[in-house]
């Protein structure tokens, strides 16, 4: 029951109203950047990484920008 409810507790932080931590936004910056270089220089990238960064990308400048 408790790994169920660390799920749903982790779920739930992530459904939240669009709250920001300036300090994750500030520390992951370099690193998102870097992501969004390299999806752009190497757009052969498997499908499957591609879409995931991609999605990491998107979800991080939605959030910090």
């Amino acid at each position: 029951m408790m790994p169920l409810l660390a799920a749903l507790a982790g779920m739930s932080g992530c459904a939240a109203p669009a709250t920001t931590d300036a300090g994750l936004c500030l520390g992951l910056g370099r690193d998102v950047a870097a992501l969004r270089r390299a999806l752009t220089d190497h757009p052969q990238t498997a499908a499957p990484v591609g879409e995931a960064a991609t999605d990491v990308v998107i979800g991080f400048e939605a959030a910090c920008r």
